[in-house]
């Protein structure tokens, strides 16, 4: 017969278990797996989670709708010393990416220090406040609009919502994470591919014709053809990450099983002898994608180092004079001109044929680059092997989790 009085264990049973599924959810998303996280589970607590992104997202748009009037008046003060003006402006937009990163990183530690209550109030709160000076931004910048700063901001916000639910956002910064963990890899394989690569880029890159195609090219053209060399070096990669699949999926010996659960939410109560269960299609899509994301990633750093060596040799080796000498004027049908690359009213002293050339020659080069990476043994051991080692972690949490629930099941 009952005295009347509650089992503290039984009390706390269930908030340990909800924290324990919190931190396990959690985990797969930093792992870049969202889809190991059930659906039903997609939008819980969401709004702790898109806060540091929203956060973000407003100060980088405050920082660079400022940027403008910030360069005009260091202008003012450098009339003639366009080389200074460009390194203030790289060295300005290098402060704006550690800043919104670090509004990221501080609003996610201080929300995940915070009850589940109280974050939810105060992620709330955040959001409100980004969203009034994403609108009040919108308004400075248009004082003659009616209800487009409205939208556009409602808009963003919806859209770092949706994109995080999904885990759209945990997989980018996921890839993001481990391209920056492995730059080393990109310097090896830069290593090895870049000499080859720049020795045929360079002669290409002194060539008027590809400044003329390059010039005549909008930029939605441009991007077009980078979304066909991505899809290309998609294709590769993702062939190449099916047949690493098969490897994560070989059988472990519990001791291997218990291994890999050490440092994950699950490790002291995990089950080392937990069965395993095949992957879903979407989980299995979900784990080539993140190898796939990490690998494009790594292409990403080697273009934007490859299209930053060709500006810097551009501006230095190609006077302004030669590069209105390569383009000319054109025909009636295609008139090609001269652009100086401005930022409000300052002037640099690189051109925008300049700055389209340099992005098509390593949009182009990025695709060889995939090619030598997935095929370089050394590259594979450094890059692969710890992708490899994580899908295997993250794979094993699961069955443990799936067994669990099918045991809570049976039990009940």
């Amino acid at each position: 017969m009952s005295d009347g009085t509650a089992d503290p264990a039984a009390v706390t049973a269930p908030v340990s278990a909800r924290a324990r599924q919190r931190a396990a959810d959690r985990w797969f998303r930093e792992q870049g797996l969202p889809t190991f996280v059930p659906l039903r589970r997609w939008f819980t607590d969401l709004p702790r989670r898109v806060a540091p992104l929203v956060t973000s997202v407003t100060l980088t748009a405050a920082l660079l709708s400022g940027m403008g009037e910030g360069i005009d008046a260091i202008a003012a003060l450098l009339p003639d010393d366009e080389w200074a003006l460009l390194g203030i402006v790289l060295l300005f937009l290098a402060l704006t990416a550690v800043i919104a990163w670090a509004g990221f990183r501080l609003i996610r530690a201080a929300l995940r220090r915070l009850s589940a209550p109280s974050g939810t109030a105060v992620a709330g709160i955040v959001i409100a406040i980004c969203l009034v000076a994403l609108i009040v931004g919108g308004y400075l910048l248009k004082p003659a609009a009616l209800v487009a700063p409205v939208i556009e901001g409602l808009a963003l916000v919806a859209v770092c919502m949706l994109a995080t639910g999904a885990g759209g956002g945990a997989l980018l910064s996921w890839g993001s994470r481990l391209a920056v963990r492995n730059v080393s890899a990109v310097g090896h394989m830069a290593s090895i591919a870049l000499p080859v690569i720049l020795m045929l880029v360079v002669f290409a890159f002194f060539s008027a014709e590809v400044w003329q195609m390059s010039s005549a090219l909008p930029w939605g053209s441009i991007a077009l053809v980078g979304a066909v060399v991505a899809a290309l070096a998609l294709i590769v990669v993702l062939r190449v990450c099916a047949s690493e699949i098969d490897e994560i999926r070989q059988t472990l010996t519990p001791e291997e099983r218990a291994a890999l659960l050490v440092g994950t939410p699950i490790a002291r109560e995990g089950s080392a002898s937990a069965p395993s269960a095949p992957l879903r299609f979407v989980q299995r899509f979900n784990v080539m994608l993140v190898m796939a994301v990490a690998q494009l990633m790594q292409a990403v750093l080697f273009a934007a180092m490859l299209w930053a060596l060709l500006v810097l040799i551009g501006g230095i080796a190609i006077p302004v004079g030669v590069v209105e000498l390569w383009v000319g004027p054109g025909t009636p049908a295609h008139p090609l001109h001269v652009e100086r690359l401005a930022i409000g009213g300052a002037t640099l002293p690189i051109t925008m044929n300049l700055v389209k050339t340099a992005a098509l020659m390593s949009i182009i080069s990025s695709l060889p680059f995939v090619l030598s990476a997935v095929s370089e043994q050394r590259y594979r051991e450094r890059f692969f092997d710890p992708i490899m080692a994580d899908m295997r972690r993250a794979i094993v949490v699961r069955d443990v989790l799936m067994a669990r629930t099918r045991g809570g099941r049976a039990a009940g």
